[in-house]
């Protein structure tokens, strides 16, 4: 047995023994379940897996991380609640923080004793990123952080952000006057409103910086710097994020196939369930195909490539195709609370079928994508 199939076995032989949460469909109540797994899964040694030592991590590859990610949906078990932090701003900490910012905010992080959002779009600069305007000032010891933020994921309960902000506002090109700070969210100063999405969660937030003092030793990296950093951060969310989705969307239709076969044979002859089936397995079966080299990316860890935007891509088409495929099944259920006469869970299903929606929005949106395969891989000129 070689050494990934030795790990693979042992993390299903301790799934299969841990006690699998469920997870609540009201937003707070999972929000503590899933802190509560996350700490469980770090304490068994089983967070920052791919994350060297030093860095709290296990010290194995991103191969071992996705065997994990595969067995956690085999075994129906949830992902730990602390994603933005764990595939998306802890790496950016790890490869440009200092020894201080790495030992002081890491191991809180993959414990999910603390738990991060981005500071990222704001209105008008969301897709054009660096054309962001909330600004930092020095001021002594500290940064002075004024502007707004918005489509903030899981804004109202993260206890840091990582935030983007302009510390030099006559550079150019404009991206040069960037930079990247880490602020605590109970710093005074700080405003939170949740938005509520169409799931009915009120996951994304507003968030308002009024005067917000930061220490100048919470800026990640140089300062105007910033945006060599983000787009660090970006590409690791779009790569590490399609991998783990892709898993978990496998198992979202596997989940969905066995609610099918738990009605009577002569119900579910009905034509459109393999129609819709077939579109699922389908999409699954081309985004399968284009993240075969993702890993190889990954373990190289070659940063910021384009080719994490084509993964992004087919990655949205194919969480939505799925999820509407199954939508379709529920027929007038959709609109209808209880289980729908294929035996589908109709509140679960269309849940995840409006989530669904946004995947070609969040992560930088299918527009933005796009244009990075045209300019950066195709070498087409801007439009």
């Amino acid at each position: 047995m070689s050494e990934i199939e030795q790990f693979r076995s042992r993390a299903r032989k301790w799934l299969a023994e841990a006690g699998i949460p469920g997870v609540p469909l009201d937003l707070e109540e999972r929000f503590a379940v899933l802190r509560d797994w996350q700490r469980t899964l770090f304490d068994a040694g089983w967070m920052g897996l791919s994350w060297p030592c030093e860095a709290g991590g296990q010290g194995l590859s991103p191969r071992h991380q996705f065997v994990f990610a595969e067995e956690l949906a085999r075994a129906h078990a949830p992902a730990p609640i602390g994603l933005i932090g764990l595939d998306v701003v802890g790496p950016s900490i790890n490869a440009f923080g200092t020894p201080e910012q790495r030992a002081r905010f890491l191991p809180p992080l993959l414990s999910g004793e603390e738990i991060w959002c981005q500071g990222f779009s704001e209105p008008g600069s969301g897709s054009d990123l660096a054309s962001l305007r909330t600004r930092a000032v020095r001021d002594g010891e500290d940064y002075v952080v004024d502007g707004q933020k918005v489509w903030t994921s899981w804004g109202a309960y993260a206890d840091w952000c990582a935030l983007l902000c302009r510390t030099d506002p006559a550079a150019a090109p404009k991206h040069a006057g960037i930079s990247y700070l880490l602020v605590d969210m109970t710093s005074p100063g700080i405003t939170v409103r949740p938005i509520v999405q169409m799931t009915g969660d009120p996951e994304f937030c507003e968030v308002f910086f009024d005067g917000v003092r930061v220490p100048a030793a919470n800026l990640l990296g140089e300062e105007n710097g910033g945006w060599r950093i983000a787009l660090d951060t970006l590409s690791r969310e779009r790569g590490n994020y399609t991998m783990r989705r892709r898993v978990e969307i496998e198992w979202m239709l596997a989940d969905a196939v066995a609610q099918l076969r738990a009605i009577p044979e002569s119900r579910r002859a009905d034509p459109r369930v393999a129609e819709e089936i077939g579109k699922a397995d389908l999409a699954l079966r081309v985004l399968e195909a284009q993240t075969r080299r993702t890993l190889d990316r990954l373990t190289a860890d070659t940063g910021a490539d384009p080719l994490d935007s084509i993964d992004k891509l087919v990655l949205n088409d194919t969480e939505q195709a799925v999820c509407a495929a199954i939508a379709e099944l529920l027929g007038p259920f959709r609109v209808a609370p209880g289980t729908s006469p294929l035996g589908l869970d109709a509140g679960r299903w269309v849940h995840d079928h409006y989530y669904s929606r946004a995947a070609s929005i969040y992560g930088g949106t299918a527009q933005i994508q796009r244009n990075i395969v045209a300019e950066r891989l195709l070498g087409l000129p801007r439009g």
